[in-house]
């Protein structure tokens, strides 16, 4: 979806976020791929972080869950992936 290059601040913490998002808040990104794609899958999994959201594998496919805002720092990250957290909530299976 986004063929600008990933930024050396979201490369060094990508598989930190991704482990730590796939074991204790499998339920974020579930929830965000039914709300977005009308997906559900609870075991789909983060694959790969842009920094306009995330790639997720559900069911050998590919998805692209967007961010509501584009991210420039860690910490910006982490508030789009709480605000689509609480944005989906309702969509949790």
């Amino acid at each position: 979806m986004n063929c600008t290059k990933i930024p050396k601040w979201l490369t060094s913490v990508s598989n930190g976020i991704i482990e730590h998002m796939n074991n204790d808040h499998s339920n974020s990104i579930v929830s965000t791929l039914h709300a977005q794609h009308g997906i559900k899958d609870k075991n789909a999994k983060m694959s790969k972080l842009e920094v306009h959201g995330y790639y997720v594998k559900s069911k050998n496919k590919q998805y692209f869950l967007k961010f509501k805002n584009s991210c420039n720092s860690l910490d910006q990250y982490k508030t789009e992936l709480i605000r689509n957290a609480k944005k989906y909530r309702s969509y949790e299976i």
